[in-house]
């Protein structure tokens, strides 16, 4: 690669790296500072007023390039006409798919839930990072035993504590992929919350939702709501 490209490639990352950071609210040579320098460094013939054009440039590429998708899911029988993602194929695809990350909660789970299990259990002897969030291990163990006999580095499974409240629960069904993907259903791990009832959700194609859903769940761990096996 030439100098010229390597320079242009530094001011990309720059100019990315402080746009994730800082947001594109507002353009001013404070928050911009780094990129504003390695532009005009690179190009001392422009004007302050034609180096924060760019800088708005690169924001509206950056805002265009990460724009949120959402798309239906829903769990109906076949003789619905329904246009819309099928719950078993998205949660089949997303987890087939992961090659960084899963976050995964599991309010109710059945025997159905096997054959995604043998799959979490082989993205995470390919390095793919776990996090499994159960509502009463103990009543689900005969389901996850096998899941729990492997956990480690790269499978982590965490139990939800009820404390003083026994009705409360983890009900929400939630599975975040690779840090860009999250899906949020009605839907449980089960034969009729992915086949045979009607359920509804959605799947979002987001970065920052996914850091969102990734961060109340780390806020949790830290508050003890849940308890790691």
């Amino acid at each position: 690669m030439r100098d010229g490209n390597i320079g242009i490639a530094i001011i990309v990352e720059t100019l990315v790296a402080e746009i994730e950071r800082f947001g594109a609210e507002n353009i001013d040579i404070q928050v911009f500072k780094k990129s504003y320098s390695s532009i005009r460094e690179k190009f001392p013939s422009l004007t302050e007023e034609e180096i924060y054009t760019v800088i708005q440039m690169a924001i509206s590429l950056y805002n265009y390039k990460v724009q949120e998708k959402v798309e239906l899911v829903i769990t109906a029988p076949n003789s619905f006409k329904l246009k819309a993602l099928k719950t078993s194929i998205v949660v089949h695809d997303l987890i087939s798919s992961a090659q960084k990350s899963i976050t995964l909660t599991g309010y109710s789970i059945s025997e159905y839930f096997s054959e995604l299990l043998e799959m979490l259990l082989d993205k995470s002897r390919k390095g793919v990072y776990i996090n499994l969030y159960v509502n009463d291990f103990a009543s689900k163990q005969e389901q996850l035993d096998k899941l729990e006999i492997y956990k480690g580095r790269f499978l982590n499974i965490y139990d939800y504590n009820k404390g003083s409240d026994k009705m409360a629960a983890l009900h929400a069904k939630i599975l975040v992929v690779d840090g860009h993907k999250t899906f949020i259903s009605s839907s449980n791990l089960s034969y009729h919350g992915l086949e045979g009832n009607i359920e509804m959700g959605v799947l979002i194609n987001s970065h920052k939702k996914a850091s969102n859903v990734e961060e109340l769940f780390k806020q949790l761990r830290a508050q003890k709501v849940f308890t790691k096996l």
